[in-house]
């Protein structure tokens, strides 16, 4: 297992086209930027463009790229869990 996958250090897209066949995959959903700066809805459209290219052909684990960092909205933080549910 590769963890993990940061958006703001790596294209986490690229990481799984080379080596999703090869690694299970867990993280992506940005901590540093979309959770701390973002909005509700950008962790939102950030949950399905993950699933939607990271879990295709399986192999990835849906997560915050790293700890939830003090200072992050709670509404972000209840939009990370509430789309990780609905998906």
């Amino acid at each position: 297992m590769l963890q993990p996958i940061q958006p703001e250090a790596m294209d986490i897209f690229e990481v799984k086209r080379r080596f999703g066949k090869d690694l299970c995959l867990m993280g992506g959903i940005s901590t540093q930027h979309t959770l701390h700066q973002g909005t509700p809805d950008d962790v939102r459209r950030e949950v399905r463009a993950c699933l939607k290219d990271m879990a295709a052909g399986g192999g990835y684990v849906m997560a915050p790229a790293k700890a939830i960092l003090p200072g992050v909205p709670v509404e972000n933080a209840a939009a990370l869990i509430d789309a990780f549910l609905k998906q």
